[in-house]
């Protein structure tokens, strides 16, 4: 399954990308997200057990090159709710201000809506991603509750902020604030 943005496109991880994916994680970007493989080999352990799940584990690609991932994971098609997340802008300076994470939360989120028929988007965020969780309150999710001690992260437990989106939330707020930014942006930018 591949989607295709006005910028930016999404096609499925592979083992190939262990190498690329790897470095994104080890990286200082990735310094408040949970800890993952730390050798190629664990990387490429890792993704060809997600290609045996329902998981969708998506690469995303700008201007043809890779420059993150992203996830929809923790799918119940009897509660009608899917986990966002493994958002990971590998490489920030190639894409520089180009609205490609908003542009892929807007692919996924119609998806997860419009095709799977979801109720409810949810996540949990680092609570120190003070970023990612202002940026997620923008748009519309709502703070469900911490998660206190959830992670352990270089030795030391983490809180993390639990957050949700459910679909009219999604159709009233969040739809067109992203339509909105990536227009804007977009515009901006003369993409």
């Amino acid at each position: 399954m591949v989607f295709n943005g006005k910028i930016s496109r999404l096609r499925p991880i592979t083992v190939d990308d262990a190498e690329i994916t790897l470095k994104w994680r080890l990286s200082e970007r990735a310094k408040l997200l949970q800890r993952g493989a730390n050798t190629i080999k664990e990387q490429k352990r890792w993704i060809a057990a997600k290609l045996k799940t329902n998981e969708l584990n998506f690469i995303i690609e700008y201007k043809g090159k890779p420059v993150g991932m992203i996830a929809l994971h923790d799918i119940s098609h009897v509660h009608r709710s899917i986990q966002m997340g493994r958002l990971l802008i590998g490489e920030e300076e190639w894409i520089g201000k180009a609205p490609v994470a908003f542009e892929v939360d807007l692919m996924l989120c119609d998806y997860a809506f419009d095709v799977l028929k979801m109720h409810k988007i949810y996540g949990d965020v680092m609570e120190d991603n003070l970023g990612m969780l202002k940026t997620r309150f923008y748009l519309g999710y709502k703070k469900d509750g911490v998660l206190r001690d959830h992670y352990i992260y270089d030795g030391v437990y983490k809180n993390t902020v639990a957050v949700s989106l459910l679909e009219n939330e999604y159709r009233k707020i969040c739809r067109p604030k992203l339509v909105s930014l990536i227009n804007t942006l977009s515009s901006f930018m003369q993409l």
